[in-house]
């Protein structure tokens, strides 16, 4: 697959039994549905994120419509508010979603952070 920031090759890598795809010039990973999202809880996961976000400047894709690695669809930008504001492309078409560099770190971050707040409000 290539990647849809930079045209790099996407390789598989694998954490917990769960197989996503990084760039290998960018460092950017694609999710297919839900891994993300399964990826998120398990400790240790963020070692997948190999790139930091000071490198993504040059990549920010806001004037232009990105395709899907996998299906070649236009992918919708999305924004997740909370601790760190990460800007983020999903594929409407396979639930896919891309998070560039650094960026897994800071989605289990967020993650966190809701947590912690969930559990302070039940105390």
């Amino acid at each position: 697959m290539t990647c849809p920031k930079c045209s790099g090759q996407l390789e598989q890598t694998t954490y917990a039994e769960i197989e996503v795809d990084r760039c290998t010039k960018c460092a950017g990973i694609w999710f297919d549905s839900q891994e993300a999202e399964a990826l998120k809880t398990i400790q240790g996961s963020e070692s997948l994120d190999i790139g930091t976000t000071n490198a993504k400047s040059e990549l920010d894709a806001r004037d232009r419509d990105l395709p899907c690695p996998r299906c070649r669809v236009a992918m919708m930008r999305m924004l997740d508010l909370d601790r760190h504001k990460i800007w983020y492309e999903c594929c409407p078409k396979c639930g896919g979603m891309w998070l560039d560099a650094g960026e897994f770190r800071q989605f289990k971050q967020n993650f966190r952070s809701r947590w912690s707040r969930r559990d302070r409000k039940t105390r």
